[in-house]
């Protein structure tokens, strides 16, 4: 039976009604408590992950050591946590190479059964993986309800502690994880970041991950702007953008 409209569809509305004119959004809520999920207009569609990336190597190979026996060492582990938090790219590098991330949308989409994740066109280019914000959601609830407990602990407790800068220099406290939404007296999150430029001529700023204490909420928000945007306008839009779903839920 569907599941009727709820905080959900309420924030997802609230996103795009945030969104400026120029910002290509693509968002989606799931309420695990009550089974709501709800799409915008633009979640069905693919978008390059940029770090996301990582979120969808690190379960391709914590369930291929489960169900295939894959050798994962200590030093491998500590990559994933590398990737996860700092969200360094030279251990995603490695895990790529390492662990055929190439070979990872397609394994994740067979299992968990994703309707608009790809692999890269250049085999190199892992921020190029593509995920909708749908699947984003997927990949999510898979993690926190199917996952063996010490796997979803080791991945959520790798994003929990992800420093405010990144390895490489950047301020990862936009989206869910902005003052606004997991600073003090608001509702805290846990979530994965991915930035790029200049694919195309545009800029790309993601954030997936849930909100609040009880994990309730899995939001995803997906955005990218013109390249001329700068930086500053579209972490200010993409703020604006979570911080109104996230009202929303309450």
């Amino acid at each position: 039976m569907p599941v009727p409209p709820g905080p959900a569809a309420a924030a997802v509305a609230a996103a795009e009604d945030a969104a400026a004119g120029s910002t290509e959004l693509a968002v989606a809520v799931l309420d695990r408590t009550t089974g709501e999920v709800a799409i915008g207009a633009g979640g069905a569609a693919p978008f390059f992950t940029a770090s996301l990336a990582k979120v969808v190597v690190a379960v391709d190979v914590l369930d291929r050591r489960r169900t295939e026996g894959l050798a994962v060492s200590d030093v491998d582990l500590d990559l994933l946590r590398r990737a996860l938090g700092p969200s360094d790219d030279e251990a995603m590098n490695a895990l790529w190479t390492r662990f055929d991330g190439f070979g990872a949308p397609a394994r994740v989409t067979a299992s968990l059964g994703l309707a608009a994740t790809n692999a890269p066109e250049q085999p190199g280019q892992w921020g190029e993986v593509s995920v909708s914000a749908a699947d984003n959601l997927r990949i999510w609830q898979y993690i926190l309800d199917a996952m063996p407990a010490a796997d979803r602990d080791f991945l959520v407790a790798a994003m929990e502690v992800a420093p405010t800068i990144s390895r490489d220099g950047f301020d990862q406290a936009f989206g869910l994880l902005s003052p606004a939404v997991d600073g003090p007296d608001a509702p805290g999150a846990v979530a994965k970041q991915g930035w790029m430029c200049c694919v195309a001529g545009q800029r790309y700023l993601n954030s997936v991950g849930f909100v609040g204490a009880d994990q309730r909420f899995l939001v995803a928000v997906l955005t990218r702007y013109p390249r001329g945007s700068g930086w500053d306008a579209a972490r200010t839009e993409v703020d604006g953008i979570a911080d109104a779903t996230v009202q929303a839920l309450n």
